[in-house]
């Protein structure tokens, strides 16, 4: 049975081991990246033999992150033996995806994650559940350590807790939560940079694929729910990329007097990938997991195995069996 650490507890057991894997997950976030970059770099500052581990390519708007380019292993270069494994912000186990058998090339694995569906995964867990990203999570495992929490720390774990709070504007944005940023924009964090490179980085081709997608908005005849969708066909048009449909939720959300937004994606391996957010009354985690998915009560994913029309079928009525 998995071990539940506090931050203390994880910082024991880096502090006790000279090598660590840091590993993100598939279709990497924000929160993600920010989490594995600033804890390998404080890895490194220490003496241990660190890196993190990705399968997927890190989406351009979170380039601005030090070390994006230099500090990730793909998965199939990883070798020899290694003392830790640290698995940030990941629901389960899977979600490390096809980096499943480097985790076992590590003596001891440790879950890191905020997210309620977690299924306590790994030799030790610490799982904060009123932690706004897992970010937070590896701050306080730094103070913690006394690691030093540089400019480049500061700047990704920033940019971690400011994507999965939406620039702090959404209700996961608790005064912890600001105290940290605070305490990171002291270290050299640029909140203007941060903000910058995540919500005004737009491209001609992404901006193309949103004209698409808004033209397919629906909004349910209640007006609580609406969803727009990304065939293949609209990514092949317009030029866009995997990275391009991230946000693309957040308009179905906006629309006056909706409670639940929905994205439904094409991707590339052949299931239709959804997005869920939803205002105050909606916990779309639960309804994800009952697709095989998760995330938090307001923003949530899950994927199918079917078509785009089923996947919207199946998925919208889960959403109205609970409005």
């Amino acid at each position: 049975m998995s071990n539940q650490l506090d931050a203390a507890g994880v910082a024991r057991l880096i502090h006790e081991a000279e090598s660590a894997l840091v590993f993100c997950h598939v279709s990497p976030d924000g929160d993600c990246i920010g989490s594995t970059l600033g804890m390998v770099h404080a890895l490194k500052q220490m003496g241990k033999r660190a890196a993190a581990v990705k399968v997927d390519p890190i989406p351009r708007i979170y380039g601005f992150m030090p070390g994006v380019d230099s500090l990730y292993l793909p998965w199939d270069e990883v070798e020899g033996e290694w003392d830790l494994a640290l698995i940030l912000d990941c629901g389960d186990l899977e979600r490390v995806g096809a980096a499943l058998p480097i985790v076992k090339k590590a003596r001891r694995s440790v879950n890191v994650d905020h997210h309620i569906t977690n299924t306590g995964f790994g030799d030790d867990h610490y799982l904060d559940f009123t932690a706004a990203a897992t970010g937070e999570l590896v701050y306080m495992i730094l103070r913690e350590l006394g690691a030093t929490i540089d400019v480049d720390v500061a700047t990704c774990l920033y940019g971690a807790i400011a994507a999965d709070t939406g620039g702090f504007k959404y209700d996961n944005s608790a005064p912890r939560t600001f105290r940290i940023a605070a305490d990171l924009v002291e270290a050299g964090a640029r909140p203007y940079e941060v903000a910058s490179s995540i919500w005004e980085n737009e491209t001609m081709p992404r901006l193309a694929l949103l004209s698409q997608a808004l033209a397919t908005l629906q909004v349910d005849p209640g007006g609580q729910v609406a969803w727009i969708s990304v065939t293949r066909e609209m990514l092949a048009r317009t030029g866009a990329g995997e990275d391009d449909v991230e946000g693309l939720v957040n308009y179905a959300r906006k629309v006056t007097g909706v409670e639940v937004g929905l994205l439904f994606r094409e991707a590339p391996d052949g299931k239709v990938r959804v997005g869920l957010r939803s205002r105050r009354m909606v916990d779309v985690g639960a309804i994800a997991k009952g697709f095989g998915g998760g995330g938090h009560a307001r923003a949530a994913g899950c994927g199918l195995a079917t078509d785009i029309e089923d996947a919207r079928s199946r998925v919208l009525s889960a959403v109205r069996a609970v409005i």
